[in-house]
Protein backbone atom coordinates (compact mmCIF):
# COMPACT_ATOMS: atom_id res chain seq x y z
CA UNK A 1 0.00 0.00 0.00
CA UNK A 2 1.76 3.24 -1.21
CA UNK A 3 1.12 5.81 1.81
CA UNK A 4 0.21 9.40 0.74
CA UNK A 5 2.24 12.39 1.34
CA UNK A 6 0.31 15.09 3.05
CA UNK A 7 2.67 17.63 1.83
CA UNK A 8 2.08 16.73 -1.55
CA UNK A 9 -1.31 16.76 -1.23
CA UNK A 10 -2.23 20.09 0.53
CA UNK A 11 0.40 21.55 -2.90
CA UNK A 12 -1.45 19.30 -5.03
CA UNK A 13 -4.73 20.83 -4.02
CA UNK A 14 -2.91 24.60 -3.52
CA UNK A 15 -2.07 24.40 -7.25
CA UNK A 16 -5.28 23.46 -8.49
CA UNK A 17 -6.99 26.24 -6.67
CA UNK A 18 -4.99 28.63 -8.35
CA UNK A 19 -5.14 27.67 -11.73
CA UNK A 20 -1.79 26.01 -12.32
CA UNK A 21 -0.26 22.63 -12.58
CA UNK A 22 1.32 21.12 -9.59
CA UNK A 23 4.42 20.64 -12.03
CA UNK A 24 4.37 24.84 -12.10
CA UNK A 25 3.63 25.70 -8.42
CA UNK A 26 6.75 23.18 -7.51
CA UNK A 27 9.03 24.91 -9.75
CA UNK A 28 8.18 28.27 -9.07
CA UNK A 29 6.45 28.04 -5.57
CA UNK A 30 7.87 29.13 -2.32
CA UNK A 31 7.08 27.39 0.68
CA UNK A 32 3.43 28.37 2.23
CA UNK A 33 4.04 30.86 5.21
CA UNK A 34 1.86 31.79 7.96
CA UNK A 35 1.00 35.55 8.19
CA UNK A 36 1.70 36.52 11.35
CA UNK A 37 -0.68 38.72 13.26
CA UNK A 38 1.12 42.07 12.85
CA UNK A 39 0.53 42.05 9.53
CA UNK A 40 -1.10 44.62 7.09
CA UNK A 41 -3.02 41.55 5.73
CA UNK A 42 -5.82 40.79 7.74
CA UNK A 43 -8.17 38.55 5.95
CA UNK A 44 -6.11 35.69 5.13
CA UNK A 45 -3.81 33.81 7.36
CA UNK A 46 -1.33 32.22 4.77
CA UNK A 47 0.56 33.56 1.55
CA UNK A 48 2.81 31.49 -0.87
CA UNK A 49 5.13 33.57 -3.21
CA UNK A 50 6.57 33.05 -6.97
CA UNK A 51 9.89 33.28 -7.76
CA UNK A 52 11.01 36.60 -10.35
CA UNK A 53 11.47 34.03 -13.04
CA UNK A 54 7.94 32.44 -13.12
CA UNK A 55 6.61 32.96 -16.30
CA UNK A 56 4.27 35.68 -16.87
CA UNK A 57 1.48 32.96 -18.79
CA UNK A 58 1.65 31.27 -15.63
CA UNK A 59 1.40 34.17 -13.49
CA UNK A 60 -1.72 35.29 -15.14
CA UNK A 61 -3.48 31.76 -14.60
CA UNK A 62 -3.70 33.10 -11.07
CA UNK A 63 -6.63 35.60 -10.49
CA UNK A 64 -5.36 36.28 -6.83
CA UNK A 65 -1.26 37.21 -7.63
CA UNK A 66 -1.02 40.36 -6.42
CA UNK A 67 2.34 42.80 -6.50
CA UNK A 68 5.69 40.86 -5.42
CA UNK A 69 4.56 37.31 -7.21
CA UNK A 70 2.09 36.74 -3.85
CA UNK A 71 -1.00 35.07 -3.70
CA UNK A 72 -2.75 35.79 0.10
CA UNK A 73 -5.12 32.59 0.92
CA UNK A 74 -7.31 31.03 3.99
CA UNK A 75 -6.84 27.26 3.98
CA UNK A 76 -11.19 27.02 3.47
CA UNK A 77 -10.87 28.47 0.41
CA UNK A 78 -8.49 24.89 -0.99
CA UNK A 79 -12.06 22.79 -0.17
Amino acid sequence: MIQKDPQNEFRKKLANWLGITHEELEEYGEDVETIDNYSEVEDYDFFIQFSEKTPAAILNKMSRIEAGNVVYFNLEELD
